[in-house]
């Protein structure tokens, strides 16, 4: 239940940090929307994916099954009523937040994460829709959120990856092709390292648009020293992926915070 909801706040925060960020008025309907959609795909995926988990995560599938099922409903409860509200304002910002919903049934159900890299795409795609849904609310596209859009989806294009390397048991035995499965966990951080290039390249257009914008650099910091310290084997410190590969969203959150009240 931790890691489920540890999940879906990544996405609100940032929907939160995009809006700091174009200058657009707070709206608690829209930060709850992402956070309710992912927590409605995390409950699915679950589900789906008890049997790599079975191998990968055996706590996670001892979590009891009717709590799934309530988190499951709840979540989907809350997605759909916020979903309507979206849908008053415009149709294209509904388009945006049914984006992750699609991607979770083609990434859970049909099984497409089997292919390489297609797991990790879909992912980023999926956490990039929490930024493009900003300006299509608001109707304000500007070249900052197109820029934050792509900062976003690289980050956790990155984060993905190197999230695979704890599952290469799990995702050898059902033959998903991951990065670390397919080419190792050094391979792995070359490739990671060279993306994260390209988002601290992303980071000076963006200070130069949003001064502000350096609140982006602390999360991509964190991602950078997940990558720097991935073990090169199938055995992780416990506080690996607690503290860096899962803890930059919160420093996200808390720069974000820091940053309004400074402003």
């Amino acid at each position: 239940m931790e890691s489920t909801l540890f999940g879906a706040i990544c996405p609100a925060a940032i929907t939160y940090a995009t809006i700091i960020l174009t200058k657009n008025p707070f709206s608690w309907q829209l930060v709850l929307l992402p956070f309710f959609a992912f927590l409605l795909i995390y409950s699915i995926n679950r589900i789906t994916d008890r049997e790599e988990d079975a191998i990968n995560l055996p706590d996670r599938i001892r979590f009891p099954f009717r709590i799934r099922i309530t988190l499951l409903v709840v979540s989907f409860i809350f997605y759909a009523l916020l979903l309507g509200f979206v849908f008053q304002r415009n149709f294209l910002s509904f388009a945006i937040a049914v984006v992750p919903l699609v991607i979770a049934i083609l990434y859970s159900i049909f099984k497409l994460k089997r292919f390489f890299l297609t797991k990790n795409v879909f992912i980023a795609t999926a956490f990039g829709s929490s930024v493009l849904i900003v300006p299509a609310y608001y109707e304000n596209w500007t070249l900052l959120s197109g820029v934050l859009f792509l900062f976003f989806f690289i980050i956790i294009l990155t984060n993905t990856i190197i999230s695979d390397s704890k599952d290469i048991k799990g995702d050898r035995a059902f033959r998903i092709q991951t990065v670390p499965v397919l080419l190792g966990t050094l391979a792995t951080k070359y490739i990671c390292s060279s993306l994260l290039a390209g988002a601290f390249i992303l980071i000076i257009p963006l200070v130069s648009l949003n001064r502000e914008s350096v609140l982006l650099i602390p999360p991509a910091c964190t991602i950078a020293l997940s990558t720097l310290y991935a073990p090169e084997s199938e055995h992780f410190p416990w506080w690996y992926f607690g503290f860096l590969v899962d803890g930059e969203i919160w420093i996200l959150l808390v720069s974000t915070l820091i940053i309004k009240i400074i402003s």
